[in-house]
């Protein structure tokens, strides 16, 4: 019989911490890809730090993930002496254009409620601008599209890990337990579904690295929690 004791890695606070931190980052990556692409997301992509703090995080939540190979790929590629950053950000308006809002019928929605109500603006709209509300967030304030838009979701979900790690650094339970239960809410009630169907039919109809990419670590880490 082997003496080898096998041993459980325990997870204290600071692994917490740390695995707050990985959610609201790769949730605000997240955001920022299923927003219209816009000049400032090109320019952290061709530095590399857009995907540098992907990898970062991902590192952190999955270090083994299949994926992280096709990751460094993307890098390589929009990290390239010479990368024409007017071209890239014209590839990805192109792309998302074609996907989300000129195709006929529509190859990908950006919304909620259409996959759960069949149109917009439907009871789903408004239970997530509930939602919303109860985390303290002015919706006229706060965002400029729609209550049920993906990138609006994934936002407010890296919002309130934000949240969480605040009040637990401040001792703050009660703020703790609030963004716990919301996050809960929205990931059982809304994101979880719609974000895995969204994200599979990018990956079915994107012509780009990166829209196909970001779907696959959505499905990923929509999965994981």
């Amino acid at each position: 019989m082997s003496n080898q004791k096998t041993t459980t890695r325990r997870t204290g606070p600071d692994d917490r911490l740390i695995g707050l931190q990985a959610r609201a980052a790769l949730f605000n990556l997240l955001a920022q890809a299923f927003n219209y692409p816009d000049q400032l997301l090109v320019e952290k992509l061709v530095s590399g730090e857009f995907t540098a703090t992907l990898n970062e995080w991902l590192n952190v939540l999955q270090p083994e993930a299949a994926w992280t190979d096709r990751i460094a790929v993307m890098e390589r590629k929009y990290t390239a002496a010479g990368q024409n950053e007017a071209e890239l950000l014209l590839e990805m308006e192109k792309d998302y254009t074609r996907m989300f809002f000129s195709s006929k019928p529509r190859l990908v929605y950006l919304f909620e409620s259409v996959y759960k109500e069949g149109k917009l603006l439907q009871e789903s709209t408004f239970e997530i601008a509930r939602l919303y509300y109860e985390a303290g967030l002015n919706l006229v304030d706060d965002f400029k599209l729609p209550p049920d838009h993906i990138a609006v979701e994934l936002e407010f979900m890296a919002y309130l890990y934000f949240n969480e790690l605040a009040a637990m650094k401040k001792g703050n339970k009660e703020n703790e337990a609030l963004a716990q239960k919301l996050q809960k809410e929205t990931l059982e009630k809304h994101l979880t579904n719609f974000g895995r169907t969204f994200a599979e039919k990018v990956v079915a109809h994107a012509a780009t690295d990166f829209y196909k990419i970001m779907a696959t670590v959505t499905t990923s880490i929509l999965a994981a929690l």
